[in-house]
C-alpha cells in the first residue's frame, strides 16, 4: 500500500464505483473501515468481500447496498478464506496483515497536533491532562527520526478518548442518555452485521465523536488529516 490512508480512500472509492452513485461514504462507515484495518484485513480482501456482497444483491434482485455494514459478513468470510489459504506461510500472513508505515510528513503532523493544542488551550484547566499528553507527543514527533504512523494514530485516538471522558463528566445523566439514543439510532443498520465486540467498539467511538463534536473539539486521529 503506497500510503497509510489509501486503505480508507480505496475502500470508499471502490464502494462508490460499485454503487454507481457519487455519494461519499458516511462517517459511521469509515468507523467500520477502521475496524477492518485494525483487524489486519488486507485491502484486496475487503474489495473481494464488497464485490461478493454486490453480486449477491444482484442475483437476489435486492436493492444496491447503501452501507458498508451490508458488506461486513462477506468481508469477514473472505478474510477467513484468505487466512486458511495462507496458513503455513508466516511471512505472507505478516505481510498481508500489516499496514504500510510510511510516515506522514512531519510538518503536516506537527500542524495537526498544534491545531488540537489550540482547541484545548482556551480550556487548558479543563483538559490539562490531554494538553500535556499532546505536548509530549508533539515533542516526540519532532525529535524522532522514524515516525510510526500507526502508533501515532493510536496515541492521538487514545488522547481523544481522554478528552471525551472529560466532556462526558461535565454532562448531566439526561444529556448522556440523549447522546446514547442518538448513537443507537445511527448504528441500527450496523448492529445485525457486526459481532458484539465490534459493535461495542463502534458504539464507543461514535459516542466519543459526538461528545467532541458538541464540545467543539476537532477529531484527533490521523484520518482527520486524510480528509482535509
Amino acid at each position: 500500500m503506497d500510503n497509510y490512508f489509501n486503505y480508507f480512500t480505496e475502500v470508499e472509492e471502490h464502494f462508490i464505483r460499485k454503487r454507481g452513485k457519487n455519494l461519499l461514504v458516511p462517517p459511521l462507515d469509515w468507523c467500520l473501515i477502521e475496524i477492518w484495518r485494525d483487524n489486519g484485513i488486507p485491502i484486496h480482501v475487503v474489495i473481494r468481500g464488497i464485490d461478493r456482497s454486490f453480486d449477491v444483491a444482484q442475483r437476489s434482485q435486492k436493492a444496491v447496498p447503501r452501507s458498508l455494514s451490508y458488506c461486513h459478513p462477506a468481508v469477514v468470510e473472505a478474510f477467513e478464506e484468505h487466512q486458511r489459504a495462507t496458513v503455513g506461510s508466516q511471512d505472507e500472513v505478516r505481510a498481508s496483515n500489516s499496514i504500510a508505515k510510511n510516515a506522514v510528513h512531519r510538518k503536516v503532523l506537527v500542524e495537526h497536533i498544534d491545531n488540537l493544542l489550540v482547541a484545548l488551550k482556551s480550556r487548558k484547566y479543563f483538559f490539562h491532562t490531554s494538553f500535556n499528553l499532546l505536548s509530549s507527543l508533539k515533542r516526540e514527533v519532532i525529535e524522532t527520526d522514524c515516525l510510526d504512523e500507526q502508533q501515532i494514530d493510536r496515541d492521538l485516538n487514545n488522547i481523544g478518548c481522554v478528552v471525551a471522558k472529560v466532556l462526558q463528566d461535565d454532562l448531566s445523566e439526561k444529556q448522556i442518555l440523549k447522546i446514547h439514543d442518538e448513537v443507537k439510532k445511527d448504528l441500527k443498520i450496523y448492529k445485525k452485521h457486526l459481532a458484539p465486540e465490534m459493535y461495542r467498539r463502534m458504539e464507543t467511538n461514535s459516542f466519543n465523536r459526538i461528545l467532541r463534536r458538541e464540545g467543539n473539539i476537532p477529531e484527533f486521529g490521523l484520518l482527520e488529516i486524510a480528509t482535509l
